[in-house]
């Protein structure tokens, strides 16, 4: 994975995160509406789908390339599994609430920013006009601005919060590194959700 250049990619990366942006600023907008904000998130993955599909009749490019996604599917799925009990066991959340909690990171929260950031923009980034390490710095960039719109709207901009935005810009550049290795978004989508499942115990 990352090792194609995709025909217009970099204005479809551009073209993606605007939606995505967008989506995240209305939900923000609208947070007391559970119609809008179940329905906008689902918009910018659904089109990265769509358009990966079209470009490439598959989904690889989004981070489902067959070397290593067996074995780490497996170690996904344990890690995902560890992260849940340590939310039970050493932080002694009821059951119910920690379950819950960690379905929404995984598939509302996480998967979805894996799909459209690690999956789609960051493989459209690459350009023979453009560096690669140049390429995982705007994709890190774009990661990080992301998470204004929505945040913006629920907390007041504070010095913790600017050390989030460091961390969600780092975070990328270590999951990228992962994919470029392993082929597939599965191992990051672990570590992602342990970062904002635990965080927010």
């Amino acid at each position: 994975m990352y090792h194609k250049q995709f025909k217009n990619g970099i204005a479809f990366a551009i073209l993606i995160w605007s939606l995505d942006m967008l989506c995240l600023y209305l939900t923000g907008r609208f947070l007391d509406n559970d119609y809008v904000y179940w329905g906008l998130r689902i918009i910018p993955v659904t089109a990265v789908v769509l358009v990966a599909y079209v470009q490439n009749h598959d989904l690889k490019s989004l981070g489902f390339c067959p070397d290593h996604l067996k074995h780490d599917g497996i170690v996904m799925l344990c890690l995902l599994v560890i992260e849940l009990l340590v939310g039970v066991y050493l932080y002694h959340m009821p059951w119910e609430y920690a379950v819950g909690g960690w379905l929404y990171f995984i598939f509302w929260v996480v998967l979805q920013e894996e799909l459209v950031y690690r999956g789609f923009i960051q493989s459209h980034l690459f350009s023979s006009h453009i560096s690669r390490k140049a390429s995982y710095l705007i994709g890190a960039a774009m990661f990080s601005v992301s998470h204004i719109p929505f945040q913006m709207q629920i907390r007041p901009w504070t010095g913790l919060f600017v050390v989030q935005l460091c961390i969600a810009f780092l975070s990328h550049l270590l999951y990228c590194w992962i994919i470029e290795k392993r082929g597939n978004i599965c191992i990051p989508l672990a570590l992602h959700v342990a970062g904002d499942f635990l965080e927010v115990i």
